[in-house]
């Protein structure tokens, strides 16, 4: 035997441990990305929530539109290599004002101030996670980091529910709307 297939064996033998890593790069991708896509859920279905308490069909479309936004840009938008950037649509509908509600009524929308907070977090943790899977970060790291504070985001939100119930405290989560604005 020559020294020819020596360095073939060895080549294929590199090329299957190339194969075994880029294996496993893959799965740790697929599974960053699932619990990116978990974390988008269970921070809409929160959202949802919110959405179906309103009063006011205006504010119901405007928590709707940020839970379908949260959703998307933890799922679907968060695509490795995609470059991380929100289009203006997906931006706007998780820009922190979602806390005010539509325009075209006279009130706010009746969120708790816990749930407000929460929901601004929600949104800001959804407008994030594109960029920590597109971009030339560390998916691995980031993208943890951000489904812990979505999730603890949401806990808040619901905790501010519980606290508010339990305390049987009275008063308004409505505010009026400026007419100076």
């Amino acid at each position: 035997m020559t020294n020819t297939t020596f360095p073939a064996t060895e080549q294929a033998a590199d090329g299957g441990d190339q194969e075994q890593l880029e294996r496993e790069r893959q799965h740790a991708e697929n599974v960053v990305l699932a619990e990116a896509a978990e974390a988008g859920r269970r921070g809409a279905g929160w959202v949802r929530e919110l959405a179906a308490r309103q009063p006011e069909q205006g504010h119901r479309v405007v928590l709707e539109r940020a839970a379908d936004a949260v959703e998307r840009a933890c799922g679907r938008e968060a695509v490795p290599g995609g470059g991380g950037a929100l289009t203006e649509e997906l931006a706007y509908d998780l820009a922190a004002d979602v806390v005010t509600g539509s325009f075209t009524t006279a009130g706010l929308p009746v969120l708790l101030p816990g749930e407000r907070v929460a929901l601004v977090a929600v949104c800001a943790v959804a407008a994030a996670m594109p960029t920590a899977v597109g971009r030339n970060g560390d998916p691995e790291r980031e993208v943890p980091v951000l489904v812990a504070t979505m999730d603890a985001a949401v806990a808040v939100g619901r905790a501010a529910r519980l606290h508010h119930s339990a305390a049987g405290i009275q008063g308004t989560t409505r505010a009026p709307r400026s007419s100076g604005s």
